[in-house]
């Protein structure tokens, strides 16, 4: 059973989306309102600022940042004599072909998109333009620091909090209910009563795995407790959605990011260890008092709950077949729904040309990973690299069963913020044996002791 309807701010939360955005706007920092925008798009419900959706806000209040952080905190000239050095500053001279390489495909998806009866394509064409553009463009321009993107990291995680705690109170369920009734066990309600609640947990397994890097990056121990808890209380509302994909995908994203710390120097090995009996801790307390939200019904055990394959293989013969039968163009995401695979799904929505876009796409992901797992001490960015490239990893492992790419906007956005954060980051090549000097031979002096 689900419910539906808009999600109205009242005068408090309207007040304080204000300070926050004035204050992003008077800063200079995008980051922070583009973090509000990403993260309220998957609360699947509509969010009303006024009398208006929050969407236009939102990109009115992350243009007037960028503006502000273009003119004052990062100058932008527009003069022939600074043009180009002021622009380089804005995009890394390290793989840069990948611009025209994703303007071709975003256009290309377009593209195939209005050449086919697809009914409703905004579903593709909103997030392609507003979410996935729009955020990798903004994520390559601001998110350049470790400071960016601890602010990033923060709005992201403190909206995640509190969309858990709005779609609790959009089924009414306060939040002393959850002391007596964890699982929600009692309520007519499946996930949160929300109809896309793959889309919703997204947000929260972004939100959760941001409060990991946040965790790591934390210098005070009060600062150290508040983003675990805040991280837990997002992977709560995961296992409350009951989407297995993205519990999956989570698990796996977390786990790289505390393989990545362990084999780091300082604080981060002693801290990864206390995250993961956190982590573990909860998990069995709530499999204790509320099984169903781990192993759910008609489910054997916890192979199957986290078995993000299970009853996909008819889908994909499906959109297998879809593609067999348009090799070259696809359907235009006719077919979007068949799929449930970010791989048959380009397949079968944009074709062999699709595909090629996305094989160069996953080959400068892949040149991505030197950096993130370089060993860079006093760069206080490694965090980051690492976290961003781990939403990344979040978006392929859930995309196995779920999602295309061109909805998924976390499969871009953040391999654009680790190519910023990756500008002027220098990977120590492999150390190599000194060379032996060769051979010398020598000859004998003659008598007086000349040559």
């Amino acid at each position: 059973m689900t419910v539906s309807g808009p999600i109205i701010l009242n005068p408090l939360e309207l007040a304080v989306l204000g300070l926050i955005c004035l204050y992003a706007v008077w800063r200079g920092q995008p980051e922070i309102p583009l973090a509000i925008y990403l993260s309220v798009s998957l609360w699947t419900r509509t969010v009303f600022v006024g009398p208006s959706s929050a969407t236009w806000p939102l990109l009115t209040v992350i243009g007037l940042a960028l503006i502000r952080y273009l003119h004052v905190v990062r100058p932008w000239s527009l003069l022939p004599k600074r043009l180009d050095l002021t622009t380089r500053q804005l995009f890394p001279r390290s793989d840069a072909w990948i611009v025209p390489w994703m303007g071709l495909w975003w256009a290309w998806a377009l593209c195939v998109l209005f050449q086919f009866e697809l009914r409703d394509k905004m579903s593709i064409a909103r997030p392609l333009l507003l979410f996935i553009i729009i955020g990798s463009l903004v994520a390559l321009i601001a998110i350049r620091d470790a400071a960016a993107a601890r602010r990033f990291a923060i709005a992201y995680l403190l909206t995640g909090v509190y969309g858990l705690y709005v779609a609790l109170r959009f089924i009414e369920v306060p939040l002393s209910y959850l002391l007596s009734d964890p699982g929600l066990s009692s309520l007519p309600y499946r996930n949160l009563g929300i109809a896309y609640y793959n889309l919703f947990s997204h947000h929260l397994s972004i939100a959760f795995l941001l409060g990991i890097g946040l965790f790591l990056q934390a210098r005070r121990l009060w600062s150290m407790t508040l983003f675990i808890v805040l991280a837990l209380w997002c992977g709560y509302g995961i296992f409350l959605t009951g989407a297995r994909q993205s519990l999956s995908g989570s698990a796996v994203a977390a786990a790289l990011i505390f393989g990545w710390a362990l084999s780091r120097a300082g604080k981060k090995p002693r801290r990864a260890p206390l995250a993961i009996a956190a982590i573990v801790i909860v998990v069995v307390a709530l499999y204790q008092v509320a099984p169903h939200l781990v192993v759910r019904e008609g489910e054997s055990g916890l192979e199957e709950s986290f078995n993000v394959f299970e009853d996909r293989g008819g889908l994909w013969s499906i959109g297998w077949n879809y593609f067999l039968a348009s090799p070259v163009w696809g359907w235009g995401f006719e077919y979007k729904l068949w799929s449930h695979n970010l791989i048959v799904g380009t397949l079968a929505d944009q074709g062999l040309v699709g595909m090629l876009f996305f094989i160069g796409y996953l080959v400068w992901a892949g040149r991505r990973l030197p950096v993130v797992w370089a060993q860079t001490p006093d760069d206080d960015r490694s965090v980051w690299r690492v976290t961003f490239f781990a939403l990344f990893v979040f978006a392929l492992v859930h995309g196995q069963a779920s999602g295309n790419t061109m909805s998924t906007a976390h499969l871009h956005w953040p391999l654009w913020a680790v190519w910023a954060l990756s500008n002027g980051v220098v990977v120590a090549a492999a150390r190599q044996p000194f060379p032996t000097p060769p051979r010398v031979r020598l000859r004998a002096l003659p008598a007086g002791g000349r040559s």
